[in-house]
């Protein structure tokens, strides 16, 4: 064969399978096969995403983008078949997007075990309430799991929170958000992964409270309309922010001046004033107020239509990929 043959039947050859995968796989993301899976495991969009904490056009948009990188479908819906079905191709790509994802988590167990033994540190920042109440208990948890990673917390606003994450000085940010997020977007929804955005940790009642010997503290289980609540003082712990604009939305809606609202500075001096005061009321987390409850040194006041709920949201800092302890340090505040 003479070199000029030679080249032309190069040329003509199909390319290496090697490089022929790399192709296929060059727009394909580890979220397009977790959503593969759990749509054909759970057999539906909304149920993967039920499981996955991700909205339904979240897991849609996964199994396109799966679609467009293998370049072809791998479910189909059928006219009046409930469920889905696999494709010839959807179903040989199954058991290796099993594979893939089982791989995946052995490799991040084996990172984990590695990296308790280094020496590393985790920056978070959070809300007060948060920092004084949800995080003790998973820290506690975590410093013992991770003997060499030094957890530091900062208390924030939520403004303070979404900065500092933004300027990449801190690894995680915990803050109490509204249903709309912040600023009025859409809601955060509960991220499987880092990269996957923010993630819902839990809601969050916020609830009105009296001493006991105010005179709504004997009303307080029958349910007190909001109207009622004009002739009152009542102390939040911001003067500003997300949570001091929602109170005033909420107090303020029926039009009438409604109560006073007083910032006290912190938790612990909304109490405080609560207590110094008789017929102070006081907004708060739900979680914060478990002692006094216990006490008896205040009640808690129905009040009709009820407080607008907050979110737990986790929110990541710059780094990618996380690390692990700030992954378990998440999952411990689910449970917490």
């Amino acid at each position: 064969m003479t070199a000029q043959t030679a080249k032309k039947a190069q040329a003509l050859a199909p390319p290496a399978r090697g490089n022929e995968a790399n192709g296929w796989t060059s727009g394909l993301e580890v979220r397009h096969l977790r959503a593969f899976v759990a749509l054909v495991d759970q057999g539906s969009m909304t149920a993967a995403a039920q499981v996955l904490g991700m909205a339904q056009s979240t897991i849609s948009e996964a199994i396109a983008a799966l679609e467009r990188a293998v370049g072809t479908a791998v479910v189909v819906r059928r006219r009046g078949v409930p469920g889905i079905h696999l494709t010839p191709p959807g179903r040989a790509l199954l058991p290796h997007a099993r594979g893939v994802l089982a791989a995946l988590a052995d490799a991040h167990a084996s990172v984990v075990a590695a990296s308790r033994e280094a020496r590393t540190a985790v920056d978070i920042v959070a809300n007060e309430s948060v920092s004084s109440y949800l995080l003790p208990p998973a820290l506690a948890t975590l410093r013992r799991a991770w003997p060499n990673t030094r957890f530091a917390v900062t208390v924030g606003t939520c403004t303070a929170v979404r900065e500092g994450l933004d300027e990449g000085r801190y690894d995680l940010g915990l803050l109490l958000e509204t249903d709309t997020g912040a600023g009025g977007d859409r809601p955060a929804e509960a991220a499987a992964a880092p990269g996957d955005g923010p993630a819902v940790l839990a809601d969050v009642d916020l609830v009105v409270f009296c001493p006991v010997e105010n005179p709504l503290a004997r009303a307080a289980s029958a349910g007190v309309p909001r109207l009622a609540l004009a002739r009152h003082t009542v102390f939040s712990s911001d003067s500003s922010g997300d949570f001091h604009a929602l109170l005033r939305g909420y107090f303020m809606a029926d039009g009438g001046p409604g109560p006073r609202l007083e910032s006290a500075g912190s938790i612990d001096a909304v109490k405080r004033s609560v207590l110094a005061d008789p017929r102070a009321l006081g907004v708060l987390p739900a979680y914060t107020l478990d002692e006094e409850l216990r006490a008896r040194v205040v009640r808690v006041v129905s009040v009709r239509p009820r407080l607008p709920r907050f979110r737990l949201v986790a929110r990541y800092g710059r780094k990618a990929p996380a690390s692990p302890a700030v992954l378990e340090l998440v999952d411990a505040l689910r449970r917490v």
